[in-house]
């Protein structure tokens, strides 16, 4: 049975199963510009039909218009750019797919790559620049951006200014690790 519940506070596991790692994928997909709880209700409301099947198993048995129509239920919003990318992800290996792969699925950008990549795979030397994770950043540099760059060249020179400010300000933690906690304090979830 597919798991369809994302705890956006409990995100990393780098052994998730194959239900695990579609719905994970989903998630990131559903959470681009959304709220995490509500992007993980709305999954989880997306999948509640899918019984024994993973979650690509059920949606992949979807006509477009059924897909469409449960995607709309759910009131997720974007409906174009998740129907398409949900459609791409099919032929996606999640567990080998590299960044560029998953950034070819319709609508996937460098922020929803690296954020999967980054809570699903033990050494991945990547950074989810976030409003969050962007703002925290300010504290400690003046970087410029209050939104996630979607130039790659910005991104990457971005990408390479957090690791040493995340490596000080947490030595012990693992890139994972540091993400979740600026995430949950910059949002509000810790104090």
């Amino acid at each position: 049975m597919s798991e369809t519940t994302i705890n956006p506070v409990a995100i990393t596991n780098f052994e998730r199963t194959d239900d695990q790692l579609e719905s994970f994928w989903l998630f990131c997909m559903f959470v681009a510009g959304k709220n995490s709880d509500f992007a993980s209700k709305c999954l989880a409301s997306l999948l509640n039909k899918a019984k024994d099947l993973t979650p690509f198993q059920y949606l992949k048995q979807l006509s477009e218009v059924s897909l469409h129509n449960a995607l709309v239920a759910c009131r997720i919003g974007q409906y174009i750019r998740l129907e398409k990318g949900i459609t791409q992800s099919f032929d996606v290996d999640l567990r080998g797919a590299t960044l560029e792969e998953l950034m070819g699925v319709y609508g996937v950008g460098p922020k929803t790559a690296r954020f999967f990549m980054l809570h699903t795979r033990r050494d991945c030397k990547h950074a989810v620049l976030d409003t969050h994770i962007l703002k925290w950043m300010a504290s400690y540099i003046d970087h410029g951006h209050s939104a996630t760059p979607q130039n790659q060249k910005e991104y990457r020179r971005l990408e390479e200014a957090f690791f040493p400010l995340a490596r000080a300000a947490y030595p012990k933690l693992s890139i994972a690790e540091i993400d979740l906690i600026i995430w949950s304090k910059m949002s509000g979830r810790l104090d």
